[in-house]
């Protein structure tokens, strides 16, 4: 079931595709044969008019293609003299290029609009035609047919007596036609600027295109006739009387055209023979162009008046008029006359539109502008702000957070510092322990030779007591009040209770009120119980008093106490000179350790 699907599927695929190429085959046909005509439409337009036949209207399918083949057939009838008054066969291309062709395109359009306006008789239809070809100037690439539409536009300014713009118009295309190498166009277009100046009886101008015209039949044979008509009407208009005998004779057995004959019989009444000018008139009928009316009757006139047959040139003048009178009421009564005034109004407010259009264009472009500008500075200085504003919080928020960092740094440095601190205060503390404890150890050891130095001196004053019963008695009552304090203080240190120091702290204020006695006294107990040692004292050279001062450390007291007791503002004087005596040096801190050491060392 599957493969009959996908084989029915390729099958219509490949049905589409030859179709598709069936299709394009035959539109590419119909273009080929549009080419091939295009290319046969200058040199043999029988020939692409055949081609253009062959076409069947089946085949012409597209609004291009159909525009194509409109344009290129009604150049097909207009190249093989076939004029045609409807716009039946053009207006395919009429619809489709006025719009949307190119240059060249629409020139070709309006240039057939116009010829087949002029078939109609609508003259002023065509004038506006051919202006509106001329006017598309610089983008045109065909000049060719921008030189046919040149020469056209000039015939119909001819019928309008405006001999100036007919010569300007067959200038312009004269020169178009030299350019791309159609000189016996040239030539025919020199030869109605030539007429004109005729016309227009301006010699010096006459001349001057004259002696372009020569040179061109010179090269180009083919372009005589054209110049013919119009070097007959320079000589009759322009020579003497001479020079007119002599042309007239040279050219009489000529064939000559309607207009050529009334010309040289113009030439004949100019220099009297107007017999033969007459006759030239009288094989000439008055023709259904009013303007070769017109000038018939111009010419015979002259010639009548110049025989003094007045009464007939009078009565022909009559009708010259009536019929002058008839074609200026025709042209009047057509915008002919003025229609080149009403396409150049037209131009010029279909300018001013554009130059409105554009200003207005250009006023809105500028606004757009003007707004993105606006707009665009708006979002520049929108986001100008934004990024400053969100600069600006990054920066108070990097502000924060460096705050936040420093005093979080600060806080750790403090912690820091804290830790140190502690660690120091721990150090100090320590240290301060172990000074503490060291002092104390100190303390406890001094303590410890104060008690084994009081009980040294304990036992001696003991042993002094049971041996030297014969000693004075001041001097027992001496040793026996030292052995009572001895004993009290030894009491207070080893059981730290202050009651026991009671016998002590009576001595010490029995004895504040005489304190030269109890120094004394002293002195003499240790000089009866360390005779060795206070000798050794008087050997110093100390005074008494100085001796008494060491023997206040020599029973235990400090050197605070011994100061508090003497109270003497000497006490550190003497101390110092005691030291200085006794050979102590000045970083011995402890006299008292010193004496007591001292005596000691004297008891062995």
């Amino acid at each position: 079931m599957i493969r009959k699907t996908v084989h029915l599927i390729n099958t219509i695929l490949l049905a589409a595709v030859l179709l598709t190429i069936g299709s394009c085959d035959r539109h590419g046909v119909t273009w080929e044969k549009l080419d091939m005509a295009e290319s046969l439409m200058d040199s043999k337009p029988d020939s692409a008019f055949v081609v253009l036949g062959s076409i069947p209207a089946s085949k012409v399918k597209g609004k291009e293609v159909a525009a194509r083949y409109a344009l290129l057939k009604s150049m097909a009838l207009d190249k093989n003299c076939i004029d045609t008054t409807t716009f039946d066969i053009l207006q395919p291309a009429i619809d489709y290029y006025i719009k949307h062709g190119t240059p060249d395109e629409q020139l070709r359009t309006y240039y057939y609009q116009g010829r087949i306006y002029q078939n109609q008789g609508d003259d002023d239809s065509a004038m506006c035609s051919f202006m509106n070809g001329s006017d598309l100037g610089e983008s045109i690439t065909d000049s060719l047919l921008l030189a046919h539409t040149l020469v056209a536009q000039g015939t119909l300014y001819l019928k309008q007596y405006k001999i100036s713009e007919f010569i300007q118009n067959n200038t312009e295309a004269a020169k178009l036609y030299g350019a791309i190498g159609r000189e016996a166009l040239a030539i025919k277009s020199y030869t109605n600027v030539l007429d004109g100046y005729v016309m227009t009886n301006d010699k010096q101008a006459a001349d001057s295109i004259l002696s372009i015209c020569v040179p061109l039949v010179q090269k180009n044979p083919d372009g005589e006739a054209f110049l013919f008509p119009s070097i007959l009407s320079y000589t009759i208009n322009f020579g003497s009387p001479k020079e007119i005998k002599e042309f007239l004779t040279e050219y009489q057995n000529m064939e000559l055209t309607t207009d050529d004959a009334m010309i040289i019989a113009q030439g004949y009444s100019k220099i009297g023979e107007y017999d033969k000018a007459l006759a030239l008139l009288s094989g000439t009928s008055m023709s259904e162009s009013t303007w070769d009316s017109l000038k018939y009757a111009s010419v015979k006139i002259d010639i009548l008046e110049r025989q003094g047959k007045h009464e007939q040139a009078l009565s022909l003048y009559k009708d010259y008029s009536a019929m002058l009178e008839r074609y200026q009421k025709e042209l009047l009564s057509q915008d002919l006359l003025f229609s080149d005034k009403k396409h150049h109004l037209e131009m010029k407010n279909l300018m001013n539109i554009r130059d409105k259009d554009r200003i207005i264009g250009l006023t809105l472009c500028s606004i757009f502008v003007l707004v993105i500008l606006v707009g665009w500075q708006y979002y520049r200085g929108y986001l100008s702000r934004t990024k400053r504003v969100l600069a600006e919080k990054e920066n108070e928020n990097l502000r924060l957070e460096q705050d936040n960092l420093r005093k979080e740094k600060e806080k750790a440095e403090l912690e820091r510092d804290k830790k140190t601190l502690e660690a120091d205060n721990l150090e100090k503390d320590k240290k301060r322990l172990e000074a503490e404890q060291r002092q104390h150890e100190l303390e406890a050891a001094n303590l410890r030779l104060e008690i084994s130095q009081l009980e040294s001196e304990r036992d001696h004053l003991k042993e002094l007591q049971r041996e030297q019963s014969e000693l004075a008695k001041p001097i027992q009552k001496v040793i026996k009040s030292r052995f009572d304090m001895l004993n009290g203080l030894l009491a207070r240190e080893i059981t730290r209770n202050d009651s026991y120091a009671e016998p002590y702290n009576k001595w010490i204020e029995a004895i504040r009120n005489d304190k030269k006695k109890f120094m004394n006294s002293i002195r003499l107990a240790f000089t009866a119980s360390h005779p060795k040692f206070m000798e050794n004292l008087e050997q110093c050279g100390l005074t008494a008093d100085e001796i008494n001062y060491l023997c206040l450390y020599a029973i235990g007291l400090r050197g605070k106490e011994v100061g508090e007791y003497i109270q003497m503002k000497r006490h550190y004087i003497i101390s110092h000179e005691i030291r200085k005596k006794l050979g102590i040096d000045e970083h011995e801190t402890n006299i008292g350790l010193y004496i007591r050491r001292l005596m000691k060392d004297f008891e062995k």
